[in-house]
């Protein structure tokens, strides 16, 4: 979660329709002057008048809440009279059904961009991992909530800069509210949209002059744009890793250590199974041949290998199991959790509920055979939550012993202050299990230099590693100033 900025904070201009009018309008002011202007978006409830809110939405944010021009959100045709725009004050009402309103293009015999969409989907979904899905995804989404029914063919560089804009500002409201993103997030997404439009004209479904027009977009750049960039991901303390540690189950506290001791992605660990495991090896090292990893499509191969200390943790989690069986199961940490409940009851067993009485026969949540790289980041934030308890009153109430409140229940009772204090405590006090990979590439570079962290962590070139992975040991710069400087 990230706390809106003041500009997203503010109200939305709403997407509304006036007594006696079939067209729907939206009505903006203007930062500077003060003065508001209604935009005729098109016969109300119509899909391309939705679009033509957005997009109006899109150029106002970006224009720094001033006026948009009605030309540049029409991604159609250009006609003499392509939008209809009255201002307020005064009020100069026109008849709305006598003109073209703002977005709407008449359809031509081509592919629609929600055409493009829908065909490079159904392409994207057998090529692409998950991870890059997730990306193309919510960038698609963007895309076809502000020109989903335009012409494809029409779909140029002006239109990618609107979309584009609607990614650096957000949408603090609506069905599907979306945080800003950051600058070298929105530079991969516009990426995704320019690779589908490529696609599209591989496969001769739009002209090919659609694409190189779209390439003319340059990226965003450091300090030229209102998109922020995020701090880069640092390691996280090793005492911050031992305070959380008590507060996780026995196969997440497993999988932390792992990930320490190989330097490994977390997705890499979480569906490892015994059978998949090389324990054969004359050096006494384990050793794990991924079959699906982030460069396998690169030719790349990828091994994790597995030495003394991790080979005991383990070997904890291989006996009693099928060899195909995944190690790491968040369903059986669910027995256990269960099992340490009942252990620790007080209540004779002849009173109150039974062991098992208060389970659900169809539970709407069941826990999965093996953890996913959202489970085991929301398994770490939650042991955070209980090693870091946030003040009062930005903490959960208990409810019952025991039992706490949900997380929408707790942003319910705040205020918006206080859940900006809330987001602000949980970013110092919480981590990921990426920092656990950047901690295990330092502490491997201090030891045994770049060259071996470079190998734990599987890259091609050490650059990588220096750049981007292992932090530089500050005390060794220290220790050459105070005797050289």
């Amino acid at each position: 979660m990230v706390v809106a900025n003041s500009k997203s904070k503010a109200r939305v201009p709403s997407y509304r329709s006036r007594a006696g009018y079939s067209h729907a309008l939206v009505t903006l002011t203007d930062s500077a002057t003060g003065k508001r202007r209604d935009y005729w978006l098109g016969p109300h409830g119509s899909p391309e008048s939705r679009e033509a809110y957005h997009r109006v939405l899109a150029e106002w944010e970006a224009n720094g809440r001033r006026f948009p021009d009605a030309r540049l959100v029409d991604a159609g045709p250009r006609t003499a009279r392509s939008a209809m725009v009255t201002d307020t004050v005064p009020s100069a009402c026109l008849t709305p059904d006598s003109v073209t309103p703002v977005g709407v293009v008449a359809r031509s015999s081509g592919l629609t961009v929600n055409d493009v969409i829908h065909n490079y989907w159904v392409f994207a979904k057998g090529y692409y991992g998950a991870s890059s899905l997730y990306s193309i995804k919510v960038a698609l989404r963007v895309v076809r909530e502000l020109y989903g029914s335009s012409p494809a063919a029409m779909f140029g560089p002006n239109a990618l800069r609107i979309v584009r804009e609607s990614m650096i500002h957000g949408k603090p409201e609506g069905n599907r509210p979306r945080e800003p993103w950051a600058r070298k997030t929105v530079n991969t997404r516009v990426g995704n949209i320019q690779r589908m439009f490529r696609w599209a004209a591989s496969r001769e479904l739009i002209d090919a002059s659609v694409y190189h027009a779209l390439q003319t977009l340059p990226p965003l750049k450091r300090g030229r744009t209102k998109a922020v960039d995020h701090e880069p991901v640092k390691p996280v303390p090793r005492e911050m890793v031992e305070a959380v540690r008590p507060f996780v189950s026995r196969q997440v506290a497993a999988l932390i250590d792992l990930q320490l001791l190989t330097g490994a992605r977390p997705g890499e660990l979480l569906h490892l199974r015994a059978c998949d495991i090389d324990t054969s090896g004359t050096s006494g090292v384990w050793a794990y041949r991924l079959k699906e990893h982030k460069s396998a499509h690169r030719g790349r191969d990828r091994t994790i290998y597995f030495g003394p200390r991790a080979q005991e943790i383990l070997k904890g989690f291989m006996l009693g199991r099928p060899l195909d069986a995944f190690m790491f199961s968040p369903s059986d940490a669910e027995v256990e959790r269960r099992a340490k409940l009942t252990a620790r009851r007080r209540t004779p067993l002849s009173c109150g509920n039974r062991v098992g009485t208060s389970v659900r026969d169809e539970p709407v949540h069941l826990p999965g055979d093996a953890y996913t790289t959202a489970s085991f980041r929301r398994a770490i934030e939650r042991g955070c939550d209980l090693a870091f308890p946030a003040p009062h009153p930005l903490c959960r109430r208990e409810i019952e012993p025991g039992r706490f409140e949900g997380e929408g229940a707790l942003l319910a009772r705040l205020t918006p202050e206080q859940r900006g204090e809330l987001e602000a405590w949980r970013r110092a006090n919480r981590w990921h299990p990426h920092q656990l990979r950047h901690l295990a590439a330092t502490e491997i570079r201090r030891e045994f230099g770049l060259e071996a962290a470079a190998l734990a962590l599987g890259h091609a070139s050490a650059a990588l590693t220096d750049q981007v992975y292992a932090e530089r040991d500050e005390r060794k710069v220290v220790e050459v100033v105070r005797r050289f400087g």
